[in-house]
């Protein structure tokens, strides 16, 4: 969906108020996005939810599974609570706030 709507070589920072701007949730395999800086302020300064998927060294089929299983909670997550947030889904499909 990323390069249906934006340049492959988006950087983060203007990605994510793009995003926040259409209402849309951002869900990212970047586990370390916490630490980045320039990110956080943007993902903050926008008001976005963001899930971080773990997924180190699962297919793609077993990252779908995952996101299927995560998937009401995740639109739980997204309807109800206040953004902006980051929240992750786990291997077994939990979604719980990124500590």
């Amino acid at each position: 969906m990323h390069d249906d709507h934006f340049a492959p070589v988006t950087k983060d920072v203007d990605l994510l108020p793009a995003v926040a701007k259409r209402g849309w949730l951002f869900l990212t395999q970047d586990a370390h996005i916490r630490y980045h800086s320039a990110e956080v302020a943007a993902l903050r300064a926008s008001g976005l939810g963001v899930f971080v998927v773990i997924t180190a060294n699962l297919t793609a089929e077993r990252t779908v599974e995952i996101l299927e299983k995560a998937r009401a909670e995740m639109e739980r997550v997204g309807g109800e609570e206040a953004r902006p947030f980051i929240w992750r889904v786990a291997k077994d499909g939990s979604v719980k706030p990124l500590s």
